[in-house]
């Protein structure tokens, strides 16, 4: 797995997009490689999460636990491939893992802790403000998802 390589998938992804490539060369460098075997587990629901995973190569599932445990209601699975960042979510608060998620086939990871991320945010505060940018642009969209929600809902509804 190259550096370029690394870099151009964290490119891909909103939260990514805008830092400097030195900025991307230091998580990239600094962040820890996890290799997994087809059918191993990445994480499960439940587990403390203060890392998100960056998939470099191969597949895995997320297993979306929703409650009950019929094949109605018990768990819906996500199909994860190479350039997804899964739990991007602990790299800004503590919570739990929701999901589980397994390798498909063999998968190399890149492992980016909360603790290296946010250091890195405060020495680098133009990393912070991108990364409020790229934040603030999903808060926007799911704003503008809600308000149609909310629009199709009245139309439904005759007001």
């Amino acid at each position: 797995m190259n550096i370029a390589t690394v870099i151009a998938l964290m490119r891909g992804h909103d939260l990514f997009a805008e830092l400097d490539p030195v900025r991307l060369e230091v998580i990239a460098f600094t962040a820890e490689r996890r290799d997994l075997a087809a059918g191993e587990t990445l994480f499960e629901a439940g587990e403390p999460a203060d890392d998100a995973y960056l998939i470099i190569e191969g597949e895995a599932v997320m297993l979306a636990h929703l409650g009950g445990e019929t094949p109605e209601t018990g768990k819906r699975a996500l199909r994860l491939d190479r350039g997804d960042l899964i739990g991007e979510t602990a790299l800004f608060r503590e919570g739990l893992r929701r999901s589980t998620v397994r390798a498909a086939s063999p998968v190399k990871t890149l492992r980016i802790s909360r603790y290296l991320f946010q250091r890195l945010m405060e020495e680098f505060p133009e990393m912070a403000g991108a990364v409020a940018q790229a934040l603030a642009a999903r808060l926007a969209a799911v704003g503008g998802e809600v308000a149609e929600v909310g629009r199709r809902l009245g139309v439904r509804r005759g007001i």
